[in-house]
């Protein structure tokens, strides 16, 4: 029998749920936001997992590579498209909406993102990184030059 995972992943912890074919709740928890510490879990409850599901989130392209690579079946779903069907749940709390991710899961009613490679990320993270820094040093060129105006020192336009 199939089972679906759902975690809810906050800072620090993710709550955890696995239902079956029928959406009976099998098991349950929480655990620390690690790939490891997820897995772990996963793995412990010795059934077969045909998808985990998780929303788009800080942790979500972290998580679903390592998942990935640790060969849980890992699936990144829109977190809007997932608060839609997780709004009808009456109490809002980690563990209930780990559980309506699990049957969102096992429903198939999400819509998978694409989720970018690492090389990707970390050139847009150098990229932007790079596009702070400039915009930083000429703030600082900005207000030196100001500042000297004050007493005199008026320099031309700056050259490289």
């Amino acid at each position: 029998m199939r089972k679906y995972v759902g975690l809810d992943v906050s800072m620090k912890e993710t709550a955890i749920c696995i239902v079956d074919e029928q959406g009976r709740v099998v098991a349950e928890g929480k655990v620390a936001s690690l790939p490891e510490s997820i897995a772990t879990f996963v793995r412990a409850q010795g059934v077969e997992i045909e998808r985990v599901g998780l929303e788009t989130g800080p942790l979500a392209v972290w998580l679903w590579n390592e998942l990935r690579v640790m060969g849980v079946p890992a699936i990144c779903i829109d977190a809007r498209h997932a608060k839609a069907g997780l709004s009808m749940m009456i109490n809002k709390t980690d563990r209930n909406d780990a559980i309506g991710l699990a049957q969102i899961m096992r429903t198939g009613w999400f819509r998978q993102v694409h989720v970018k490679s690492k090389p990707c990320h970390l050139t847009r993270a150098l990229l932007t990184s790079r596009g702070l820094l400039v915009g930083m040093r000429g703030d600082i060129d900005n207000q030196i030059r100001g500042l000297l105006k004050t007493f005199g020192i008026v320099f031309g336009k700056a050259v490289g």
